[in-house]
């Protein structure tokens, strides 16, 4: 099987990440990038747990619309049933961001 990558960008950072297994659920995939460790030792991304309001964060994944150029949010779940990257149609070496979504505590 072929290697899949993803380009994540977070906060004007963009990292060519290596998915170990593109038909895991979204949430799984971002359990693994919160955890992920570069090549130097440390953290590839830093994921703040609340924002500067102290209101607690959670992450998604968003990819671009490129009919209208907005980001469109890849939601985890959608009722009881996992969502993957395909279910978004990413494909190998597409770009996806990483969104901070601050939820009510």
């Amino acid at each position: 099987m072929e290697d899949f990558f993803l380009n994540i960008v977070y906060k004007n950072k963009t990292v060519k990440f290596r998915v170990a297994n593109p038909e895991a659920p979204l949430g799984t995939l971002l359990t693994n990038l919160r955890h992920a460790i570069g090549n130097d030792g440390k953290l590839i991304f830093d994921f703040p747990s609340i924002d500067s309001t102290g209101a607690p964060l959670d992450y998604f994944f968003a990819k671009e619309d490129s009919a209208v150029h907005e980001l469109r949010v890849m939601r985890p779940r959608i009722g009881n049933a996992e969502q993957t990257l395909a279910d978004y149609n990413v494909q190998n070496g597409d770009t996806v961001s990483l969104i901070p979504d601050p939820f009510p505590g």
